[in-house]
Order: structure tokens, then C-alpha cells, then sequence
């Protein structure tokens, strides 16, 4: 199992607070054992980690139980390396280790009470189940922190279990070496940047998110990621404020990764955003800002989303364009595209195609910025063919993908769907040498399907043959004739209209996009 365990809650975030001169010359301890992090324990309540720490998401299961082993077995550990501010304690560098620690004593691996409380009872079905994955090894290759301690409770009742008996004897007197920062809070923020840079190091999507901390586009983002739970990077501003903004993320979290993709794909009811692990939902949503807002996913130096936000107005502002821009691409308002991810945004075995989600968002965004609702009447009219044109051709959209450079992917496609939507492309039929003309690719690139071997079918091959036999019984809209996904978007029409005299019985009813029905009542 190669997903990550959440452990995010086991140790709060704050801001880092100015030290005094007796908080940084007060004599220290130099290293913690498991009393000091068990619940009851003064310590505990005091520690934090820097708000701008990544997630505490990083390790895998198997980086667990062998960190457990290496601490129960009385293997080297590095230090952690802590800082003290007036009221708290900050953890500088270790707070994987600490987390791993704490969540084995509360047995709380990503599902428990603590997390639950920290995500406000919406944890997602993939956490839970790495969480069951974990627990299961620990009890198998450790043990629970319940037995370990009565182990070292009474060390004679556990002779018999080799094994145990000696961990629990290492346990009693094991402790983490603490190293200190001295210095203010400057120092600390510094050191904190300088060790981490040397471990495992931050990607770009981390590191937008740190320099971006608290400014609109990094707030947002984070805010949708967890469906305004979790740690609130919002808490500095008003209730008021605060409420509006976790109603816009619950909403937005909803309608963009909501349900939660599992393989094999077993329906078409599929995540518009794909999976909302934080990194890449983050670096999509980042994206999504800065398309929705400016136009574009550059640093704009008077853009209110590049600019610290100090009462969560600008956060507001920028949460609500996103939001009428997602409404239009999915979802029961009258203004609805309704646009079927199966179609736009998955491969032909469920694999999430998060450029290609990002460029409709930009098309989509650009004509609500304009008010042009011409291209919307547009896009209907066009519709079929551009859906045509993503089904019939998967395996050339993923070849292309890859042909194309990472920095100009968004750009090509987001012109290619505009210019197929507005009807300037593939007027004489869709052709594989016409879509890689438009995509500067010609001759670049040939499709061709991976074949999978073995005897059994694979969570690809499942997935693969579910969705291409489900897509060709889905209902069609009667107006544009694209797909409908009745489970986000769909709305009844009176084939003949009211005003005609048509009934409202089942005979006179059809199912159509929001949109497309709004143009028939026009």
C-alpha cells in the first residue's frame, strides 16, 4: 500500500508568537519519552507545529511501523529540534516522529477522535481505510500502546513474548534527543526553512503554499481541500467571515471532488476534480484561482490574490468566483453545463487527467469574466462533436498530453476545447492528424492503447471495460446530445412547452442539461 497516513491532527498548528528573554534563557529539557506524550501529560497541550508546516501526510505505513520499530528497538533516532515562545512549543524539525508517537498512544492513525474533532467528522474513505491498513500491521508487528504499557507496567506478565518483553523494557526508558533553537521568532521561522530544506525536501506546490500562506489563492485552496475542516488557516478573521468561508469550500468540495474515486471505477459518478489528496488537489486549485480570478496562473504582483489578506474579504471575493465558475461547469443551477467528467476528464481507465480539468475550467472561467454568454450558446451547439472528439480519442489525448510541455499544457488544450466549442475546428470531421495539428503536434505523436497480460483482469482492465460499456448507455441530453450525469446535473423538460399547452406528465417529460433547458424556455 503506497498511500500516506494522515497525521495531521496529532499535533495543532499556530502562528509563530514573538519569544521573551526568560522563554529563551529558561533551562530546558533535552529529550521526551512516551509519559510526555501521553494524554495527561503537560507537554502535550503545549506543543504546535509552525502554520506554515506542510502536511503532516508524508509518511507511508511501512516508514511507520519501521520508525516504531526503530524507537521500541532502541535503534539510532535523530534529534527533534524544538523552539519556545512565550505559551507554546514548537516543533522545529520531527514532527512526523513526534505524530507517530502520539497517534500510536491514542491510536488514532488518521480515523480516531482527534482527527474526527480536526476534520470535523468528514474524513475521507481513503484515510480511513490507510488508517485500518496501519492499525492491523501495528497490532501484528507491535502491538497497541494499551498492551505495550501494561507490558511495562508489570515486565513479568510478558516473559514468555520475547519480543515484547524486551521492547517493553526499552520503552520504559527510551527517550527522543531534543535539540533547541535559540532566538526570536525570526530565528526560528528560519531555522525551520533552513533544516527542513535539508531533509525531505519541499516540492513547488509546498512551497507556493508557504510563500502564499496568507493570501487568498493558498487560503482558498486549502480551505476547499478539506471541506473547511481541518486546521483554519481562515481563524484570524471574523465568525462571520470564517463561516461564509467554510460554506463556499463545503460547497466547492462537494461539486469538485466529491464522491470519492475507488478502483476499478464501478461508476460514472465521478470526481469532476479527481482525488482530493492535498498536493495535487492544491496544485489544481492554485491554478483554478489564478485562472478564475486573473486570467492566468502567474504571479501578478496587483492581483488581490498575490496580496496578505488581513479580514478575509479578498479570500471571500475569490472563493465565490471560483464558485460561479464551477456552477457552470457542474451542478442544478439554470446556468449549468452539466458536463460529464467521464467525458472531459478521465482516460479511458479512470486515470484523472487534472491539465485537461484545468483547461475547461480556464475556458469556462474566461467567458463568465466576459459575460459572454454567446459562447455558452456556443459550446451547446457544438457540443456533441467536441464530446465526440474526447471519447472517440483517449489514447491519443494521453499520448498528447505527455507530448506536449508541462508549462504549455494548459494553454494548448484550453484553446483547442475554445476553438472546438466555438465551431472553428473540425468542421469537415475529427481526425487524428487534425488533433494534433491543433495541438502543434503533428506527426509527433501516435496513439496506441496499453495492453495488459495475465490471466486475470487488472483494476485497469475492470476499470476500463466499466467505463466504456457504461458511456455508451448513458443518457443522452435530446437538445445538444451530450452525456448527462443525472447524479450532479440534470434537469425536466416538457418536451412540449407549458406555454404551448404541454402536460406535466410523464409522456411530455424529458431529462436535459440545466443550460440547455434554460435555451429551449428562450
Amino acid at each position: 500500500m503506497a498511500r500516506t497516513v494522515n497525521l495531521d491532527a496529532m499535533i495543532p498548528r499556530a502562528d509563530f508568537c514573538e519569544s521573551d528573554d526568560n522563554a529563551a534563557q529558561s533551562e530546558k529539557i533535552q529529550s521526551m519519552g512516551l509519559s510526555q506524550l501521553d494524554q495527561g501529560s503537560f507537554l502535550i497541550p503545549s506543543l504546535r507545529k509552525p502554520d506554515f508546516q506542510r502536511e503532516t501526510n508524508q509518511w507511508t505505513p511501512e516508514q511507520v511501523v519501521i520508525f516504531l520499530s526503530s524507537f521500541l528497538d532502541n535503534e539510532l533516532i535523530p534529534s527533534v529540534i524544538l523552539w519556545k515562545s512565550p505559551g507554546k512549543i514548537f516543533v522545529i524539525d520531527g514532527a512526523h516522529r513526534l505524530s507517530v508517537l502520539i497517534a500510536w498512544i491514542r491510536d488514532d492513525y488518521g480515523d480516531g477522535p482527534l482527527s474526527t474533532s480536526f476534520y470535523g467528522g468528514q474524513i475521507q474513505k481513503e484515510q480511513k481505510t490507510t488508517a485500518d491498513y496501519l492499525r492491523k500491521r501495528i497490532s501484528k508487528e507491535i502491538g497497541s500502546f494499551t498492551r505495550m504499557k501494561n507490558a511495562m507496567l508489570d515486565i513479568t506478565s510478558v516473559e514468555s513474548d520475547l519480543v515484547l518483553s524486551r521492547r517493553a523494557s526499552n520503552a520504559t526508558t527510551r527517550t527522543l534527543s531534543l535539540q533547541w533553537v535559540e532566538g526570536d521568532a525570526e530565528k526560528a521561522e528560519s531555522s525551520f526553512f533552513k533544516i527542513n530544506k535539508q531533509g525531505t525536501p519541499l516540492d513547488k506546490v509546498e512551497e507556493r503554499l508557504l510563500i502564499n500562506r496568507r493570501r487568498p489563492i493558498a487560503i482558498g485552496a486549502r480551505s476547499i481541500v478539506r471541506a473547511g475542516s481541518g486546521h483554519k488557516y481562515w481563524s484570524q478573521f471574523d465568525a462571520d467571515k470564517q463561516g461564509t468561508i467554510e460554506n463556499l469550500a463545503r460547497h466547492l468540495h462537494e461539486i469538485m471532488f466529491s464522491p470519492e474515486i475507488e478502483f476499478p471505477v464501478r461508476t460514472l459518478n465521478l470526481p469532476h476534480g479527481g482525488r482530493a489528496s492535498p498536493i495535487a488537489a492544491y496544485d489544481i486549485l492554485m491554478d483554478i484561482f489564478g485562472y478564475v480570478v486573473e486570467g492566468s496562473n502567474k504571479i501578478t504582483d496587483n492581483s488581490d490574490l498575490y496580496i496578505d489578506d488581513d479580514t478575509g474579504e479578498k479570500t471571500i471575493q475569490a472563493l465565490r468566483k471560483v464558485d460561479r465558475v464551477m456552477s457552470r461547469i457542474t451542478g442544478n443551477e439554470i446556468s449549468s453545463l452539466g458536463l460529464h467528467p467521464a467525458v472531459y476528464f478521465y482516460s479511458s481507465t479512470g486515470r484523472h487527467w487534472d491539465t485537461l480539468f484545468v483547461a475547461m475550467v480556464k475556458v469556462i472561467a474566461k467567458a463568465v469574466r466576459n459575460n459572454d454568454d454567446g459562447f455558452f450558446k456556443k459550446f451547446t451547439k457544438n457540443r456533441s462533436t467536441l464530446e465526440k472528439l474526447f471519447l472517440e480519442n483517449k489514447a491519443l489525448i494521453g499520448q498528447a498530453n505527455i507530448a506536449i510541455r508541462s508549462q504549455n499544457r494548459v494553454e494548448k488544450w484550453a484553446k483547442l476545447i475554445e476553438d472546438t466549442a466555438r465551431g472553428n475546428l473540425f468542421n469537415d470531421g475529427i481526425t487524428a492528424d487534425g488533433i494534433l495539428r491543433a495541438l502543434d503536434l503533428e506527426g509527433k505523436v501516435v496513439a496506441s492503447e496499453i495492453k495488459e497480460v495475465g490471466t486475470n483482469f487488472s483494476s485497469t482492465t475492470k476499470s476500463a471495460v466499466f467505463l466504456r460499456k457504461s458511456v455508451e448507455t448513458a443518457p443522452k441530453c435530446p437538445i445538444c446530445n451530450g452525456l448527462i450525469l443525472t447524479e450532479k446535473s440534470v434537469s425536466f423538460d416538457h418536451v412540449q412547452p407549458k406555454k404551448s399547452g404541454g402536460r406535466g406528465d410523464i409522456n411530455n417529460a424529458q431529462i436535459t442539461h440545466p443550460y440547455c433547458n434554460s435555451l429551449k424556455d428562450n
